[in-house]
């Protein structure tokens, strides 16, 4: 049994994807086809967990020059998590992109009996995955390590098909997710994202923007809730750079933007004062960098709800999949 949510009116209002595809960054040449529609990408990313699951890497649909990533190194399919993985969320967020052959799955894993949340990103190229880019969140919370273990809920908002008058193009979605970047970046009060007043954002399985969770709010969220009403105050100022930032799935008919990028946190200072006046101390003392994938959900060109992955990384970290590494800025 595919572990992916179906819902019949999404299976029925698909759309197969055009022959023709307007060049997608990355790509060589502006003709590129993808025979894989929505529903054949769900089911390539079901047939991915349910390999993962039987730690079956054989029984992944994948090309033979497959690039699979963990947490941006580059290993054999069916090495890191392949190898102690022991259960797969029944259950996960999925999204699909046709026109660039991109699908994500959003959830959680059990490895050696202790969740971790687990974000994947797949590339279907002629029936087969010929990219895996996942992420594993070993340290849910380098803070408070010991959190116990979440029940997910992903928001069902995220597959509900927009009429066709309220649907944004492909640009349009990318430059309002690339603002969120801007407004996450050195945070200073300044807000360029456009946000629904009733957005809301889960990381890693818990609220950053509601004290109502039920499986309990973390973060930001003990000083203001709400997005933009945190990105008021300033409070994501240890971000130093927003960078590599990258969308390889856009889905107009769902309003969904699906990014990786990765967070630079220099924490050359450990205090800081927001907006308001109040001092906020830094949570961790030595540089580091987050690695994410991150789904926002845009509706009447507002960002309405956020889902994302993410885990620390050594500072200044690279995904392969961005291509060249850039060097580091100067100050």
């Amino acid at each position: 049994m595919h572990r992916h949510l179906k819902l019949a009116v999404a299976s029925l209002l698909a759309l197969a994807a055009s022959p023709l595809a307007a060049q997608q960054p990355g790509q060589s040449s502006a003709v590129y086809t993808f025979a894989c529609d929505r529903d054949c990408l769900i089911g390539k990313l079901g047939e991915y967990m349910d390999a993962l699951a039987d730690r079956s890497p054989s029984a992944v649909p994948a090309a033979p020059d497959i690039v699979f990533t963990e947490n941006n190194v580059v290993l054999a399919l069916g090495e890191g998590i392949w190898g102690t993985v022991t259960g797969v969320d029944d259950v996960g967020l999925e999204v699909a992109d046709p026109q660039t052959g991109n699908a994500a799955w959003f959830g959680s894993v059990m490895e050696n009996g202790r969740q971790r949340m687990f974000g994947l990103r797949i590339r279907v190229t002629d029936g087969e995955i010929d990219q895996a880019e996942t992420i594993v969140v070993r340290s849910m919370d380098l803070t408070r390590p010991s959190r116990p273990a979440v029940q997910l809920q992903h928001d069902p908002a995220f597959y509900e098909v927009l009429p066709p008058a309220e649907r944004r193009s492909r640009e349009r979605l990318q430059r309002i997710a690339d603002a969120y970047f801007d407004t996450v970046e050195l945070n200073d009060g300044l807000v360029f994202a456009p946000f629904d007043e009733d957005c809301g954002r889960l990381e890693n399985g818990r609220s950053t923007t509601s004290k109502a969770d039920p499986n309990g709010s973390f973060g930001a969220v003990s000083i203001v809730e709400g997005c933009e009403a945190q990105f008021e105050l300033g409070i994501y100022r240890i971000n130093k750079r927003v960078r590599e930032r990258r969308y390889p799935l856009i889905d107009t008919e769902r309003g969904i933007v699906v990014a990786t990028a990765f967070f630079d946190h220099a924490n050359e200072f450990d205090r800081y004062l927001l907006t308001d006046g109040r001092e906020m101390e830094t949570a961790l003392k030595w540089p580091n960098s987050v690695t994410l994938l991150e789904a926002f959900r845009i509706r009447d060109a507002k960002i309405h709800r956020i889902e994302a992955v993410f885990t620390y990384a050594p500072y200044f970290m690279h995904n392969p999949f961005a291509g060249l590494a850039a060097p580091m800025p100067q100050h």
